[in-house]
């Protein structure tokens, strides 16, 4: 819970941040990353999308650890402001810290663990586009898997797909009920202005 203390009053890199975690594999990439995403104003969490897509695709294509290339390296941000989207879900994490074990092994396994970062970076293309609702329920599907992985909790790994599916179906209704909206009123208003 005190991943930045070091960081106090500093703007940091996502490679900062990276280094921060540790040896701890893309498990903890998805807990820490999908829970800002889920935590933070709208936007500081689509900068949180952007690793989750980046180590998503790193792990489905069969890498071993989390790698930040320099090139999407140049954002920078609040580290105070990272921290405090993480004390926000303490409880939360401290609950599901309790619930995770090691069980149903065989949704555990790599070819498991590739799907569900195909499921991740699916919703972190959700957490990129506006509206309501699109970040939070796929932040928390995807702090889910991360959790999963780590523990390597089959169980818990069938709850991430379920909640995955319902956190998609969630964003992508609020992105639509979001431009029907839109056009409502640019229709009410007599179109686009110089139409």
């Amino acid at each position: 819970m005190h991943l930045l203390d070091g960081y106090r009053g500093k703007n940091i890199h996502l490679s900062d941040l990276l280094n921060a975690m540790g040896p701890r594999g893309f498990g903890f990439v998805y807990i820490l990353f999908g829970m800002l995403a889920g935590a933070l104003p709208t936007g500081l969490c689509s900068v949180m999308a952007v690793p989750i897509l980046l180590f998503s695709a790193q792990q489905a294509l069969g890498r071993h650890r989390p790698t930040m290339p320099k090139r999407f390296d140049g954002k920078q941000f609040s580290a105070d402001a990272v921290q405090t989207g993480i004390q926000s879900k303490e409880k939360w994490l401290l609950r599901l810290e309790r619930f995770a074990k090691p069980r149903w092994h065989l949704l555990t396994g790599t070819t498991v663990n590739r799907i569900a970062a195909v499921c991740c970076f699916i919703l972190a293309s959700v957490i990129l586009l506006p509206g309501p609702f699109t970040n939070v329920p796929p932040g928390i599907a995807i702090a889910l898997f991360g959790f999963a992985m780590v523990e390597r909790d089959g169980l818990l790994m069938l709850i991430s797909f379920i909640a995955g599916i319902i956190g998609f179906i969630v964003g992508l209704s609020a992105v639509i009920a979001t431009a029907l909206l839109i056009g409502r009123w640019i229709a009410q208003s007599g179109g686009l202005p110089g139409a």
